[in-house]
This record gives C-alpha cells, structure tokens and sequence, in this order.
C-alpha cells in the first residue's frame, strides 16, 4: 500500500503559522519530510537514530539567534512544529522518522541572486526556474532514499512540510518523467532558451548554479 502523504504549507511570513505544528498532534505521522537544506549525502537526521524515549530531545533546532528570527520570523512556527515532535517522541512514544530533503545547503542559500526581483519577475526569469529545478531535483531525489528504506512497511503516514508549488513540481518528478518531459515542464516557456545557453551562462554567472547543474543535467539542445 502507498504511503499516504498529507502535504502542508506554511507561509513564511512575519506572523506564526501553525498548520504545520497542528498537523504534527493531528495526524501523529511516521515520517515528516522537511524543507532543510541537506549537508550530507543522505538527508537522514540524527534524530531517526533512536527510539522514542531516547531522542536527543536537547539538540533539537528549536533555538535560534535573535538576527535569525528577524531576518526569517517563520522560523517561530518551526519551533512549535518541533516541540510538538518532540511531544509525540517523549509523552505518546510516537515513532516520528524526521528527514531533511532539500538541496544542498551552498545551493539553497544562493537564494538572493534569484529571488533579487521577485514576484512577478522571478517567474520569467530562466534563472530563478534553474534553482528550483536543482533543489526539486534533490528534493525528489532524498524523498525517494528515505522511502526506499521503508518498502515493506504498509500505511505509512507521511507530512510533507514543503511549499505547495515546490510539492506540485517534486510529485511530477517522482514519477520519473523523461528528460524532455523535464525540459518542457521547467523551461519549455521560454522561447529559443536551450541546455547550452543556461550552461554556458552558468559557467560565466554562477559557480555554484553550474556546478550543480552539471552534475544532474542531461538535457539535449
């Protein structure tokens, strides 16, 4: 039986939002798939280690400085979703697996060079669809290792905390579209753009965009 996903936003916004800190005491699921940035090769957490009784409740990333809570103020929401975790870990025993499934963090946090011009500029501009194509890439590409781990284990509730747009490109991905299917899905809007335009403007604009993209690209001109 496939795993039942249950996908929440959360606005990332000045005010506390705790739809995704609900979600957790409602639905009281087996794996939670974070919007982290990953830093290793799996996007396991130290948390998944342990049983519930014995989490190390007290590295838990409910502790931010006070420039972080100013410069991203959402992060006030995270630290509700993760203590309710933590309820279901220390009062109900409550097996929750917790993966990281973003991109890598020196990826994710070149942010400000796409997101400069924001909406709704950034949504014709190619460059701001090449970051989102490479952190969906990984996105779909860890939620698959952690599921794999699980195969024989039937009605797994899984809470997908990504942003909505995010999750409606990572199903598309999951379903091993060809690399044409891929291309036309991201970038089949932009007339005469092709593979060797964004490499070679990468190569010159981004090391890090490049870098990545190289790495996964195998698109045809």
């Amino acid at each position: 039986m496939k795993p039942r996903y249950i996908q929440v936003n959360c606005i990332e916004g000045k005010e506390i939002d705790l739809s995704q800190a609900k979600a957790v005491l409602k639905y009281k699921p087996d794996i939670i798939f974070l919007e982290y940035p990953t830093n290793k090769k799996t996007p396991d957490t130290i948390f998944n280690r342990y049983s519930p009784e014995n989490k190390p409740i007290e590295k838990l990333p409910n502790k931010f400085s006070k420039k972080t809570l100013w410069l991203c103020p959402w992060v006030r929401s995270d630290i509700v979703m993760w203590n309710n975790i933590a309820r279901l870990w220390e009062k109900e025993k409550h097996q929750v697996l917790v993966y990281y499934v973003d991109a890598p963090e020196e990826l994710v946090n070149k942010w400000f060079i796409v997101w400069k011009n924001m909406y709704p500029s950034a949504l014709k501009n190619w460059l701001w669809w090449v970051q989102i194509y490479l952190r969906e890439y990984h996105m779909a590409k860890n939620i698959r290792l952690a599921l794999s781990k699980y195969k024989s284990k039937n009605n797994l509730t899984v809470l997908v905390f990504l942003q909505s747009f995010h999750w409606e490109h990572v199903k598309f991905l999951l379903k091993n579209p060809s690399s044409k299917q891929i291309w036309d899905y991201y970038f089949g809007k932009f007339k005469g753009l092709k593979p060797s335009i964004i490499t070679e403007t990468l190569q010159k604009e981004n090391k890090v965009f490049y870098k990545y993209w190289k790495m996964i690209s195998n698109f045809k001109n």
